[in-house]
């Protein structure tokens, strides 16, 4: 059994994928879910004390604040009662004589020197409200604390407060907020001094935050030994004497000390929350951290289980496509049933598929080697073609070629018997003798020329040796070996040739070869002609920057259309039988293809035929090596 087989086996093997994954990812979930509740809660935490101290201390620094403006504001309320004009009024008119009853007003019943109530109650909380005369002595005095008016107030000497100022201080034991301001006469004299002061207790804390009274928590207290001296929320406090007591109920937020008063006298500022109000907002914040926990949870697992469906329904496509592909396109039959959830069938699919490819992959290079020898064959049996083809051509040309050897050998004959005579009658001349030598050597070498062109052509060679090649040099060649023969049976030959074309890049023995079964071809086609003119017209011209054109043309009897698609066939032939092997035609194709050209045939019956070869210049080279 395979390690395929092994994995496929079995119960767990043979539930389906989805149903794997599904309870896959309802585990995650549930981990992801306590791992997630756990570091954002830790965040939240963190975020929530980070943020509870800058609140706190921004509301510590916004509470000392409003403190600091209430308690200056006793100082601008001291300086506004004395400089009404009521004030001004009353004093001026009031006759305060020495031993006289001091005046007193108690809690509902406001002095003439005061505004009315509705208007009161826009200055800060006042307690009490003195009025002495310029010499110091108490004349009249506001009590709205329903107690007697202390002692400690009875001499304006006694306050120790300086003219035109506020100040925190301790009086018989009992701290105060006090100010004081002159009032003056028309002359600007002093004529009276008014003092107001109010108690450092809880009213005052509560006068003091106003309406967050009920949302901030403040307390002053004994510098010290931390005594709480008053608390704006009294009822938050039960047996708690010490700022120390607090700890266990309530968080410090900030604790200043305050720098206006006697320095023998030291208060602490200190703002709080209750420890309920932050373990409340805590549970609202882990509560939110809980739900943001589970839906965070649901989420991931909703999106696991859909990509999941999408991965599945996938895998089951490409499972069929395999399949199909395997059968219809591959030839290989696939298995019926695999067992296994969706991914083991593709796994085992694809396995099945892959040993099918490397055993065809063996097969495929043994075919190419194979391939390969019959390549290598079939290259040898062309040059062995061409070979051929170039052979037939040389038979064909066999007689010209004796006639063209025939005549420098009669010129030498003939030369050779006129020494001879000369000698044998004793006649000969140096200078003769000399020129006719000369004339054997001509003729010599004129047969030596010919032969040579033809070994040259005739060598056997298996690949291309291309060079830079002038194409009108290329047509001449062959009448070297032809142009007598031509002749002999009365053909013209014309050449028109374009001077000074773009060269080519080429084998100059293959179209070499090919130019003369063309012209033999020609020459074939004109040989029985008794009727008109026999001409054969050698052209060539450029046909565009990047070609040139070669164009062979007989008067001969032409092609008729029914074999014109069949003359570049290998072995067709419209020769008699043993004359011609067929090959010419499809062997110069070929060559002409070989060096990226085209060759074309047009024919009339009775006419005559062309044919056209083009080339591609070295400017637009379309050159092939083969």
């Amino acid at each position: 059994m395979n390690s395929i087989e092994k994995r496929t086996s079995g119960v767990f093997g043979n539930i389906s994928l989805t149903l794997k994954m599904a309870a896959i990812m309802f585990v995650m979930a549930i981990v992801l879910g306590a791992v997630i509740n756990y570091l954002h809660g830790r965040m939240l935490r963190e975020q929530f004390n980070t943020q509870l101290t800058e609140r706190l201390d921004g509301q510590s620094s916004e509470n000392r604040q409003i403190f600091d403006n209430y308690f200056l504001g006793y100082q601008r309320a001291a300086g506004a009662l004395a400089n009404t004009c009521s004030m001004a009024a009353y004093v001026k008119k009031a006759a305060w004589e020495s031993g006289q009853t001091i005046k007193t007003y108690e809690e509902e019943e406001l002095p003439p020197w005061l505004p009315r109530a509705s208007v009161l109650k826009y200055y800060v909380g006042i307690e009490y409200a003195v009025l002495y005369d310029a010499a110091g002595s108490l004349r009249e005095v506001y009590n709205g604390t329903g107690a007697p008016l202390p002692g400690v107030f009875s001499n304006l000497e006694k306050l120790r407060l300086p003219p035109e100022q506020s100040r925190i201080a301790s009086l018989d034991g009992i701290n105060y907020i006090l100010a004081s301001e002159n009032v003056k006469d028309s002359t600007g004299n002093k004529a009276a001094v008014l003092v107001v002061a109010h108690r450092l207790n809880n009213d005052l804390l509560q006068h003091t935050m106003g309406a967050l009274s009920d949302r901030r928590t403040v307390v002053l207290a004994d510098a010290k030994d931390h005594t709480i001296i008053a608390i704006n929320r009294p009822e938050l406090l039960t047996t708690e004497k010490k700022l120390e007591d607090l700890n266990n109920n309530f968080i410090f937020g900030g604790k200043s000390f305050l720098d206006y008063g006697e320095n023998e006298l030291y208060l602490m500022f200190a703002s709080l929350i209750p420890l309920s109000d932050v373990s409340v907002l805590r549970e609202k914040v882990q509560s939110g951290s809980k739900r943001f926990s589970i839906i965070s949870a649901a989420a991931l697992l909703l999106a696991f289980i859909v990509i999941m469906l999408y991965i599945t329904t996938r895998i089951k496509m490409l499972d069929s496509y395999v399949s199909t592909v395997s059968k219809e396109h591959l030839g290989i039959e696939p298995p019926g049933s695999l067992a296994g959830d969706q991914l083991m069938v593709l796994e085992q699919r694809f396995h099945g598929l892959f040993d099918e490819i490397i055993v065809a992959k063996a097969q495929l290079e043994a075919r190419a080697e194979e391939l390969e020898r019959i390549n290598t064959a079939l290259k040898e049996a062309t040059a062995q073609l061409i070979q051929s083809a170039k052979l037939s051509a040389l038979g064909e040309l066999t007689a010209g070629i004796a006639h063209e050897l025939n005549q420098p050998l009669n010129g030498i004959k003939i030369v050779c018997q006129s020494i001879l005579k000369d000698i044998q009658k004793d006649r000969h001349d140096p200078g003769e003798l000399v020129t006719d030598l000369s004339d054997i050597v001509k003729q010599v070498d004129k047969m030596a020329a010919i032969i040579d062109h033809m070994r040259v052509f005739t060598r056997r060679t298996e690949a291309m040796n291309t060079e830079m090649l002038d194409i009108n040099s290329v047509v001449e060649e062959p009448f070297k070996l032809l142009d007598q023969q031509l002749k002999n049976i009365g053909i013209i030959i014309t050449k028109n040739l374009a001077p000074e074309l773009p060269q080519i890049k080429g084998d100059v023995i293959r179209l070499e070869q090919v130019f003369i079964n063309l012209i033999t071809n020609a020459r074939n086609a004109m040989r029985d002609d008794q009727k008109g003119e026999k001409r054969l017209t050698i052209s060539t011209y450029l046909l565009a920057p990047d070609k040139v054109v070669v164009e062979i043309g007989d008067t001969g009897a032409g092609v008729p259309d029914a074999i014109k698609d069949k003359i570049f066939q290998p072995f067709f032939t419209t020769n008699a039988p043993g004359k011609g092997t067929g090959l010419g035609l499809s062997v110069s194709k070929k060559i002409i293809e070989e060096h990226g050209g085209i060759i074309s045939v047009e024919s009339a019956v009775g006419k005559g035929t062309i044919f056209r070869i083009m080339l591609p210049t070295m400017e637009g080279e379309r050159y092939v090596t083969t």
